[in-house]
């Protein structure tokens, strides 16, 4: 039996190792959509901007709207 018991152990060890790259990898790639995500907002902001500022039409002084002597 001590032969199976060290083939389990060896299981185990290299299933947790594997997990724990696992974990490594999914810790990287949510570090790098955290990073995207916020680059994507950055660059959606920076869009909406500018479309407001396109869209904008200047405005005329209220004064200079009536010219009937008020």
């Amino acid at each position: 039996m001590s032969d199976q018991s060290s083939r389990l152990s060896a299981d185990l060890r290299w299933i947790e190792a594997m997990l724990n790259s696992l974990q490594q990898q999914i810790d990287q790639l949510a570090g790098e959509l955290r990073a995207l995500d916020h680059l994507v907002h950055a660059h959606t902001l920076a869009s909406l901007d500018r479309d407001a500022a396109a869209h904008t039409t200047p405005t005329l002084d209220r004064h200079q709207e009536t010219d009937d002597g008020r």
